[in-house]
């Protein structure tokens, strides 16, 4: 794995992790629990330094952390800690705010992170600004452009990609006529639409279709297993031809499921490729997806105001957390299925280094997105999560006292089990995930043509 892989998953997942236990560790210390160790990181100290009764350290196993509490399990007697300055003799309710916080900290820095993709500029895939298919019933083609046309202009101004034409478009006034000049066999040409006619003629321009060539495959897809790679050129999907992009999705659209057999021409020689595509949102009539997306020819970059980018961080936001809960359910709900969704340092590694060559918007939207994954995770009413501890300060609450410490220890031990049974499961995905992708791609490595057994004819 390539240090341009390996560092961006290592800021990601530092940042994440540090920010989660921050908030443990603050909540502790302005609840006046004493915090005996401050670690990212668990295992053996890589570092660590010492700051009045806190160790802060740096550990091995880049797998998360945690904050060390005073009296944060029972005494080896089995009884309670009986001071109000360790954790299960902290009153129940300000033991909820520490555990909450560590998850608050996480959809905090994601609403942040949101807020500075819109500091930054969001960016588009963008394309060059030539006219495709302009069929003579289009109102493009009554208007005069033709397939082929170069816009350089947009009511005056100039545009040189795509997404420019519309954008200057759009930025005229309500009920205002458009102009559009472009360039045809080295003459400039200019059409005007009226009022009535400008959405119509802006709606109808279409762009060159892309040709079927992979210009990402996204990790832990169908794709990604089956062996496709960056370049290759998908030919025919179960024998059909496949002449442009557009012809794609509908081609694995209706086949969530079931395997299909791709023809891919990879350093000029074809070969086959069977990949199954996924249920994308779950419903059973659901898009088939591959996880690939197509050759990127520019990008567009919309920025916005601090004060528009707050408001949209918030939408922004609830819409994460909308799709990360959803996914957790598709989990749950069919966990062999969708077990791809599940990965650990690994598969974020990849999938951060994959964010960041898109640009930094797309780093802080996977960042974003990692913090609420970890936020719901950690949520969960599972012993030994802080789910757990929230669920117990609730039971302590109700029954107005807190429960025995053998009680403690049985609830304790049942999230372990659980816990390290997930974490294993995590853990071995993503070499095995990586595997298979290595066999794939093995199996469909193009063989070299074989040497003429013909011997020359004497002289």
């Amino acid at each position: 794995m390539h240090w341009n892989t390996v560092v961006p998953g290592i800021v990601l997942l530092g940042v994440v992790i540090f920010v989660h236990e921050l908030g443990h560790f603050a909540m502790a210390k302005w609840r006046g629990v004493k915090v005996l160790r401050f670690s990212l990181g668990f295992g053996p100290a890589l570092a660590a330094f010492r700051i009045g009764e806190t160790e802060y350290r740096l550990s091995w196993i880049p797998l998360g952390g945690y904050v060390h509490m005073a009296g944060d399990s029972p005494t080896d007697d089995g009884t309670m800690p009986g001071s109000p300055e360790e954790f299960l003799s902290h009153p129940w309710f300000g033991r909820t705010l520490i555990a909450v916080a560590g998850p608050a900290a996480n959809l905090i820095a994601a609403y942040f992170a949101l807020v500075a993709v819109g500091v930054v500029g969001v960016s588009y895939p963008d394309y060059p600004n030539v006219l495709g298919a302009t069929p003579d019933t289009s109102v493009a083609w009554r208007a005069g452009l033709r397939e082929g046309d170069r816009v350089v202009g947009v009511n005056g101004k100039p545009v040189s990609t795509w997404i420019q034409i519309f954008v200057t478009a759009s930025a005229a006034p309500a009920g205002a006529p458009v102009e559009i000049t472009v360039e045809r066999d080295g003459r400039s040409l200019a059409v005007q639409a009226a009022p009535a006619e400008r959405e119509p003629l802006m709606s109808s321009l279409r762009r060159p279709s892309d040709p079927p060539i992979v210009g990402t495959v996204i990790t832990g897809m169908p794709a990604y297993k089956a062996g496709l790679k960056e370049g290759d050129r998908i030919a025919a999907v179960n024998g059909r031809p496949i002449e442009t992009w557009d012809q794609l999705p509908p081609a694995v659209q209706g086949e969530a499921d079931h395997e299909v057999t791709l023809t891919v021409e990879r350093l000029g020689r074809p070969l086959t490729i069977r990949v199954t595509p996924i249920n994308a949102d779950g419903g059973r009539a659901g898009s088939g997806r591959i996880g690939i997306e197509p050759l990127r020819h520019g990008v567009y970059i919309e920025r916005h105001s601090l004060l528009e980018s707050v408001g949209m961080g918030f939408r922004a936001t609830g819409a994460l957390l909308a799709s990360v809960y959803s996914g957790m359910w598709l989990t749950v709900s069919r966990p062999l299925y969708y077990r791809e969704y599940l990965g650990g340092p690994m598969f974020i590694a990849q999938a951060a280094s994959e964010q960041a060559r898109r640009g930094l918007d797309s780093y802080l939207q996977f960042m974003a997105m990692i913090n609420i994954a970890v936020m719901s995770f950690n949520l969960l009413p599972i012993p030994a999560l802080d789910g757990g501890h929230i669920l117990l300060a609730f039971v302590q609450g109700v029954r107005r006292r807190a429960i025995s410490a053998r009680g403690y220890q049985r609830f304790q031990r049942v999230g372990l089990v659980v816990i390290v049974t997930l974490f294993v499961f995590i853990l071995a995905n993503d070499p095995l995930r990586w595997v298979q992708r290595q066999r794939a791609l093995d199996r469909a490595r193009p063989q070299a043509p074989p040497e003429s057994t013909i011997a020359p004819a004497a002289p």
